[in-house]
């Protein structure tokens, strides 16, 4: 494929996007798709990406590249990979909070995969934190997101070495995104950004690099348990408390030798029984499954404990 203009690429996209002929969709689909696996959408997608003529046309450019990154990446050479994380860069420095959340989400996915690819990224995580920590906080609260999300990844060829690699060097992060996370808690967000905070902790606590001695200091997993706490509280944002609260439960089942961390779990999970009967009694289905799943999960991880606490003639304070 020869190097389309941007007129026919924006003429395709709008046919996509706004002819109301199924045929004539179908067709602008598959070209598109085509310039997509070509060698020149690279620079396709970052001009699209200069431009923002349309959220559309962005939209088409940033999934590009987020593509590109998970599958072509060894069509650049080493120079241009670094140049690349710039440019990326760059443009997840140009994100406001009227962009199209998909848009940062591709971009943000696509730097996060060029990040576990690029062996000579060293502190990519400390490097991201200082880029974007005191300019636009929501894009480094989407990247931090997806960062780890991504490490497990089947789309992405990444050896065991270099996956535990990263989890390393997560760990190693771990106090400085907490402690910018709480900052982003302290600055009394809405429920949107509240949101997106309690994701990007569950993704951390998933991956195993937050600490469980830290959970009694821990903002996140405090602001977590009081969403949980007022029965009142928003769904998007009651499901994200229940995803965290049940990960840091499933990560404790393998760290069962800290009994303050234990106990404030238990003590905090089992104060939800009065929220639980109140969503009951107001037939909120969906809240209450989610008690039921954080009930659950505190079942399971003392499961063991509860066991050979009974086995030995010794009460569990469960």
């Amino acid at each position: 494929m020869e190097s389309p203009s941007m007129d026919t690429i924006y003429q395709a996209i709008s046919a996509l996007y706004d002819n109301p002929n199924g045929n004539e969709k179908e067709k602008a689909s598959t070209w598109l798709g085509d310039v997509q696996k070509s060698i020149h959408s690279w620079k396709v997608a970052d001009q699209l990406l200069q431009q923002k003529k349309d959220v559309p046309s962005c939209f088409f450019a940033a999934q590009t590249m987020r593509s590109k990154v998970q599958h072509n990446l060894s069509e650049l050479p080493q120079d241009a990979v670094v140049s690349l994380r710039d440019t990326l860069v760059a443009h997840l420095e140009g994100i406001s909070a009227d962009t199209s959340p998909p848009i940062l989400t591709q971009l943000s996915l696509a730097l996060a995969d060029l990040a576990l690819q690029m062996l000579t990224w060293q502190n990519c995580v400390s490097d991201l934190i200082k880029l974007f920590s005191n300019k636009n906080y929501f894009v480094l609260l989407e990247i931090l997101t997806v960062l780890p999300q991504e490490i497990d990844s089947s789309s992405l060829k990444l050896g065991e070495n270099r996956r535990e690699e990263i989890k390393t060097e997560l760990r190693a992060n771990a106090q400085d995104v907490t402690f910018f996370l709480k900052e982003c808690i302290n600055s009394n967000p809405n429920s949107q950004i509240a949101l997106k905070i309690i994701k990007c902790m569950t993704s951390w606590i998933q991956v195993k690099a937050i600490s469980i001695q830290e959970v009694p200091q821990n903002a996140v997993i405090g602001f977590s348990l009081q969403v949980l706490q007022d029965h009142t509280s928003i769904n998007i944002l009651h499901d994200a408390a229940s995803d965290c609260i049940c990960a840091i439960l499933h990560c404790l089942e393998d760290n069962s030798n800290n009994t303050e961390v234990e106990k404030l779990l238990f003590d905090n999970v089992s104060a939800l029984e009065a929220s639980y009967h109140m969503v009951v009694a107001h037939e909120e289905e969906e809240k209450a499954a989610n008690y039921a799943r954080v009930f659950t999960e505190l079942a399971e991880t003392f499961l063991g404990k509860i066991i050979l606490s009974t086995a030995n003639g010794s009460a569990h304070f469960a």
